[in-house]
């Protein structure tokens, strides 16, 4: 028996709509139409050699000004930036929400309709409050809203993913050389609340509140209320599939942060690198803090020393690269020694994103459970320094799975993917989709 799909692949939001009192502006259409074949140009002007600590900040800097023409509208005007006008796909799989009782949306879950941006995880005020005063400290729990896109030479191999919609082909995800993906968000918290925003451009979302999600009788599917929520941009990522400049897991993530004294007129030109990662240093993976024994740098994390101090706060285990949204920072961790933790930075770039495969079976954190709990809520986790926690901290290519179950593939570092096959399983009707709200790092 054939399954019934009651979800729609093409789906831009959750269908969940402001009415005309609450806003007056655009809604912005995800672009699908992916291309046959496209052109590799970030080649043609990037740097091409292997990336060291020496030299990174050269390839960050070129891939800035690369993205820039088609980029800059979607920080800096965003209202009237359109991705098809400007070469940038979406991800099918992903628009529609979770239907709870009486075909009731979630509407925290899918893409809202504004933007058609994703919801992450509500981020507790603990996390960017400084001991040392170096940034002022961030007064309320904070939630960020993402927007993702895929650049044309990324969408040809979507094209090859998703030639039928009803039937992907998971053994061709693998990104073309060159190809990038790009992911901006944007958060909850005014200048007031936490001054590190001051100036920075506003985005507009259709979405539950903060405090509405952390009311102690909210429920998604009988009081939920979204409204129109404004947010401040706050990071800006690049990641590119480029096997030169990282030889062994293929492919280089790029951080960029919001500077409120950094010279330009805009956003876009205050958006500075906080770092760029092409490996997880293997070589330290079995230390306990994650760092080199003898006092030296990591070798395959390059941080700006002139990023702000809140984004270098947020960085993950050991220094290794992971931005202010991607709550790298967990509290309240229990160990499976039996240890409990109540702060532990236990995550980077690319130790999460090498968790990509499918079907979704391994934890996004050095973690024995498959799915994760919100923040500030008890979080099992495998030692620091352990066996098992080396485990997501290898330099491997995306061609290899994190775990080797039989029947497992790889997604080639790209979590998008996995939900959206997570999704279309879910329309399906199989049995395997985690419907927890995830954070797409």
């Amino acid at each position: 028996m054939s399954p019934v799909f009651a979800a729609d692949p093409f789906a831009s939001n959750n269908g969940l709509y402001p009415d005309q009192s609450q806003w007056q502006g655009t809604y912005r259409s995800l672009n699908y139409d992916y291309p046959e074949t496209a052109e590799n140009k970030w080649f043609a002007v990037a740097p091409r050699a292997p990336l060291t600590i020496d030299n990174a900040d050269e390839y960050v800097a070129a891939l800035k000004a690369f993205v820039e023409p088609s980029m800059r509208g979607m920080i800096d005007e965003t209202d009237s930036w359109d991705p098809a006008a400007n070469g940038w796909y979406g991800m099918i799989w992903q628009g529609d929400g979770t239907k709870g009782p009486n075909g009731v949306t979630d509407p925290e879950s899918g893409q809202e309709s504004i933007l058609g941006a994703f919801s992450g995880q509500v981020i507790t005020k603990e996390t960017f409050v400084d001991p040392n005063n170096s940034y002022p400290p961030l007064a309320v729990d904070m939630q960020n809203h993402t927007v993702i896109y895929y650049d044309p030479l990324s969408a040809t191999m979507l094209n090859k993913l998703w030639a039928n919609p009803f039937n992907p082909d998971r053994n061709v995800v693998s990104f073309p050389e060159g190809g990038m993906v790009v992911k901006a968000a944007a958060v909850t918290p005014t200048p007031e609340q936490w001054p590190v925003l001051e100036g920075a451009a506003i985005w507009n979302v259709y979405r539950p509140t903060v405090e509405a999600l952390e009311g102690p009788n909210y429920n998604p599917y009988t009081n939920a209320k979204p409204e129109v929520v404004p947010l401040r941009v706050l990071q800006f990522d690049i990641i590119v599939k480029d096997s030169v400049a990282s030889p062994q897991t293929g492919w280089v993530f790029v951080t960029y942060v919001y500077k409120l004294d950094a010279p330009g007129q805009t956003t876009w030109d205050r958006l500075v690198p906080l770092g760029a990662m092409w490996g997880n240093d293997p070589a330290f993976a079995r230390e306990p803090n994650g760092m080199d024994p003898n006092g030296g740098p990591l070798q395959e994390t390059w941080i700006n020393d002139e990023a702000p101090a809140f984004a270098k706060s947020s960085l993950g285990w050991g220094g290794r690269l992971s931005g202010p949204i991607d709550v790298a920072e967990r509290h309240d961790v229990l160990l499976t020694d039996g240890t409990r933790v109540p702060v532990l930075h236990a995550s980077s770039c690319l130790s999460c994103h090498g968790t990509a495969q499918f079907p979704f079976v391994a934890n996004l954190y050095p973690s024995p459970n498959r799915t994760f709990p919100r923040e500030g809520t008890l979080f099992p986790m495998y030692p620091p320094g352990s066996e098992m926690w080396s485990r997501w901290f290898q330099n491997k290519p995306g061609s290899l799975p994190q775990n080797d179950n039989k029947g497992s593939v790889a997604l080639d570092y790209d979590m998008l993917i996995m939900f959206a096959l997570s999704a279309f399983d879910a329309a399906a009707g199989n049995d395997i989709y985690v419907q927890d709200h995830v954070d797409v790092h």
